[in-house]
């Protein structure tokens, strides 16, 4: 029975939102506790595959189902079991393909204000890319494929629309099992958040936590490491030959660095704000209460 359990291991609660909203953060500290257990392999991307492109390359990406499954075999007699991918909550067919294989699952949505996520996104997908366009030219496209109904998994615009995101969970998942946490509130009191979403895992044992986020992003550490990451060669070969969690560990320890986020222009945020005002009212309607967001308040 423990080895038939062990093999068919599958995930009971995932945690989704906006990118760069701390969902990476949610699920280190989560992992920390002797029964829950978290997916090595940060942001598997496995409930989007019907949702990008053939030509869509991102290196985490798993599409076989064994291998995804393979991702929860380390998990034994943890009562909590699940991952992370934050773009599974605006990928159209996610919150579907979540129900149907995981009925019973619990869903922990992390939302953030739309206008300063949207500037922390911009970054994380500069790095990725290695794409120089403006913060302005960036906004253009995404308001333009917007337009046309294109979706695109890193339109970090759309994204921030989470209305229309948080109701297709709502219409396959009862309210208990959504929790809703605001990025804002949870980086003031993480400890607080932390015991709020164990309890919500049904979990009572509380953790100690010593580490508190940071408002970066990441760039490479040097010349060298830069060039490397430019080579689509270089990718490709490591893809092959390292496996996908190895991967990134020696990426941040070894490629990488954090650095802080610069600001913003105020007519860069007055332009964003124009864009989600409609959206604000829209999310507090829903939630019954007014988002942490000071840009609308």
């Amino acid at each position: 029975m423990c080895i038939w359990k062990k093999l068919f291991m599958k995930p009971n609660f995932f945690i989704v939102g906006g990118t760069k909203s701390a969902t990476t953060n949610i699920s280190y500290y989560l992992n920390e506790h002797s029964k829950v257990f978290v997916s090595e392999l940060n942001e598997p991307y496995y409930y989007c595959r019907f949702d990008v492109p053939k030509t869509f390359n991102r290196e985490s990406m798993i599409t076989d189902k064994k291998k995804y499954l393979d991702l929860f075999k380390k998990a034994t007699n943890h009562q909590a079991i699940g991952e992370a991918t934050s773009v599974y909550l605006h990928c159209p067919h996610a919150a579907a393909e979540i129900k149907k294989d995981n009925p019973e699952s619990k869903i922990i949505i992390v939302i953030r204000n739309p206008i300063d996520k949207c500037y922390s996104s911009y970054f994380s997908y500069k790095f990725m890319n290695l794409d120089n366009r403006s913060f302005s030219e960036k906004i253009d496209i995404f308001e333009k494929q917007i337009e046309n109904d294109e979706f695109y998994i890193f339109n970090f615009i759309e994204q921030g629309f989470f209305s229309k995101h948080i109701k297709r969970y709502q219409n396959v998942f009862s309210p208990d099992k959504i929790k809703i946490v605001f990025f804002e509130e949870y980086i003031k009191n993480v400890h607080a958040h932390i015991d709020s979403i164990l309890e919500f895992l049904d979990i009572s044992e509380k953790i100690e936590l010593t580490v508190q986020p940071k408002n970066s992003y990441r760039i490479p550490k040097n010349k060298i490491t830069e060039l490397l990451l430019n080579s689509s060669k270089f990718r490709n070969l490591s893809t092959k030959i390292i496996p996908t969690v190895q991967r990134q560990k020696i990426g941040e320890k070894f490629f990488v660095k954090q650095t802080k986020i610069p600001e913003m222009s105020q007519n860069e945020r007055k332009r964003l704000k124009k864009i989600y005002e409609s959206e604000y009212e829209k999310l507090t309607t829903m939630l019954g209460k007014k988002p942490p967001w000071k840009d609308f308040l």
